[in-house]
């Protein structure tokens, strides 16, 4: 049975209200119940912030510079170190909309796909360590296909099917990730294991990981959203929110993970 606690429950239910966009139309729509009730000033002051937010979040520099701290967490690992690992583990979330997947019976991918391209590099530069893809799926109402059934097709479409990789198939979140993983591999102390993914979730990820007893692992973030340095004044709306929903679920995710002792 696929975990669905509490805090899991709870996480899907509060992300909305994390979501940049979604802060900026209930900024909007505060503004408007308060323009019905005659608050004019509370609404002026809604309102106000709302469009202030909307720019802020729509300007490069400022959603870069809050989510290139998270992405620079973690250096990219030399090839000897990557040689030292027994295996590695590509944490789930970079697969497209199960229920897409499974009414056009064609596996998707998303804007993480960087993660499963990593995967299949880093097989075909060390074919014999055991890659391990974790994650049953990250929506609150699983529908179609889930992750493990999408990463199968991709794989044999690819006619990598009899290639070593593996799969943990329950976990919903980061901590179960890690939790779940541990448990099938059961990892020796001295074992080196490669972690795979994105490079905005990686402190989260490793955190995680480290609380679930994983000991020596080599960190390969991925999927950059943000030069190393620097930023260009531009105003790019689309990208910008992208950036700073990012910033805002690994924020808050690190704050419930710590809050709740996950980390």
């Amino acid at each position: 049975m696929f975990d669905m606690s509490v805090f899991f429950i709870a996480s899907k239910l509060f992300a909305i209200f994390f979501n940049p966009l979604w802060q900026v139309i209930f900024l909007i729509c505060a503004a408007m119940l308060a323009q019905l009730f005659k608050a004019r000033a509370l609404s002026s002051l809604l309102l106000g912030t709302g469009c202030i937010l909307a720019l802020l979040y729509s300007f490069l520099p400022f959603s870069e510079g809050l989510l290139r701290p998270l992405e620079n967490y973690a250096p990219k690992p030399s090839q000897a170190a990557l040689a030292e690992a027994r295996g590695i583990i590509v944490l789930g979330g970079f697969t497209g909309d199960g229920k897409v997947s499974a009414s056009r019976n064609a596996a998707q991918l998303n804007y993480g796909a960087e993660r499963f391209v990593a995967a299949v590099s880093l097989h075909q530069k060390f074919p014999d360590k055991p890659v391990w893809f974790s994650g049953f799926s990250g929506q609150l109402v699983q529908k179609g296909w889930s992750e493990d059934v999408i990463i199968t097709r991709l794989l044999a479409d690819l006619q990598l099917e009899d290639a070593p990789f593996y799969f943990e198939r329950k976990s919903r979140n980061t901590a179960q990730n890690a939790k779940y993983t541990y448990q099938r591999i059961q990892p020796n102390a001295s074992d080196k294991w490669i972690l795979v993914t994105s490079a905005s979730h990686m402190k989260r990820a490793h955190h995680a990981f480290q609380k679930a007893g994983w000991q020596d692992l080599i960190l390969l973030p991925v999927d950059y959203q943000t030069p190393q340095t620097g930023s260009q004044i531009k105003l790019s709306p689309y990208r910008s929110f992208h950036n700073m929903r990012l910033f805002f679920h690994e924020f808050f995710g690190l704050l419930a993970y710590k809050l709740t002792r996950r980390i």
